[in-house]
């Protein structure tokens, strides 16, 4: 090599070196998200008033989150608030959408999310009923009506839904009938699909979390409270019968965390949620299904086979977290490997008649969070059918 020819040498070094540099701080996000353990928690977003966090849908790169009033402690807000995040810069999008009740006094709020193949959000309303919201212009609608059950003292409670391919809405009820309703394409009253008595559990605990498994055959759905013990299920979208439901795994054993004994909305919540059932539950990319254990505090990874592969966390670590986790609800892929769960959190006092905000104003609770879970996992793929009207 000539001396000439030496200076290209060192341009060529120094560009080198600087893009190695340059690469060096341009991967963080997967580079840095790759070093997590599986089952690492942190906090992804915290809501203010009305708070609890309940229903998740990712759609692109926007997470949707509704409130679900789940501490059953904002029965005069005759609304709940849809809020949009962007999954990367965790930035929220613009204001919330206000979703009106069916009912103007209600005990509850808002609870698992389906989209169709525009966008729509089909919302189920804890109240008894399903609605559409189009999140583009705010537009909302009712999709359709869950009818009374025959257990007048523990009303219906719709509360997760799913899609299949041909655009029928699964509905599970977490209220008094062990049921899954249908509605058609389209909207309209829900119909009985499937009844059956090993579905049951306490008001708010019999028909939870439900995804349709990536084969588009099976629906999988979590039952019961924590004792006796929380049951997934599959049963065949093409044979709906007792004779085909196949429990696909069982979680016997019992686990509570302490709560604060200061008699408080805090200590209400904590101690009451650990006597439910299950919360939202997916597929991954992986196959493995994901399950939001909401009386547990936990989320459980179950493998193909229905063995569980992990469960987190302990009740040990839990505790160490900055914010505990303290009734987890719906949980929801963010396309990079992360899992996002929400979480009820804590009662506080909310409104009174005609909405008025309570002696001292609204409370806000620091655990009214989203989570960001690192699972190395992505979205088995979803039935997001064209709906018609």
């Amino acid at each position: 090599m000539n001396q000439k020819s030496r200076p290209w040498v060192k341009r060529i070094l120094v560009t080198a070196a600087l893009a190695a540099m340059t690469a060096g701080v341009m991967v963080p996000a997967i580079a840095a998200d790759s070093q997590r353990p599986i089952g690492d928690i942190r906090v992804f977003t915290t809501l203010g008033y009305p708070g609890t966090p309940g229903g998740l849908a990712v759609n692109g790169q926007t997470l949707y989150v509704d409130t679900s009033a789940g501490n059953i402690d904002r029965q005069f807000d005759g609304s709940d608030n849809l809020y949009a995040y962007n999954v990367d810069t965790r930035q929220q999008l613009g204001q919330p959408i206000d979703v009106k009740r069916q009912y103007p006094v209600a005990p509850m709020g808002l609870a698992g999310i389906a989209l169709d193949a525009a966008g729509r959000l089909y919302i189920a309303d804890m109240n008894g009923r399903i609605d559409r919201v189009d999140p583009r212009t705010g537009v909302q609608e009712v999709y359709s009506v869950v009818p009374a059950g025959t257990d007048t003292s523990a009303p219906d409670m719709p509360t997760f839904v799913v899609f299949d391919h041909a655009g029928n809405l699964y509905v599970g009820d977490a209220g008094g009938d062990p049921i899954i309703w249908r509605v058609p394409p389209g909207g309209g009253t829900a119909q009985p699909w499937f009844v059956d008595p090993r579905l049951a559990g306490t008001w708010a605990a019999s028909v939870l979390g439900m995804t349709i498994d990536p084969t588009g055959h099976d629906l999988y759905f979590a039952t019961g409270n924590q004792e006796p013990g929380i049951v997934m299920y599959r049963l065949p979208l093409d044979h709906p019968d007792s004779a085909h439901l196949e429990e696909f795994h069982r979680y016997g054993d019992l686990v509570t965390s302490p709560c604060n004994p200061t008699p408080s909305g805090a200590f209400l919540s904590c101690s009451g949620t650990q006597v439910a059932g299950a919360g939202g539950i997916a597929f991954g990319a992986s196959g493995k299904l994901y399950v939001v254990l909401l009386a547990k505090n936990q989320v459980s990874i179950l493998q193909p086979d229905g063995t569980e592969a992990l469960r987190f966390p302990s009740p040990q670590d839990n505790a160490k977290l900055d914010v505990p986790v303290n009734a987890p609800f719906d949980l929801a892929f963010d396309g990079h490997g992360t899992l996002l769960v929400s979480q009820l959190g804590d009662a506080t006092f909310g409104n009174g008649p005609g909405n008025t905000p309570p002696p001292g104003g609204q409370q806000q609770a620091k655990n009214w969070v989203v989570y960001d879970v690192w699972v190395n996992d992505t979205a088995a793929p979803l039935n997001r059918p064209a709906i018609a009207s």
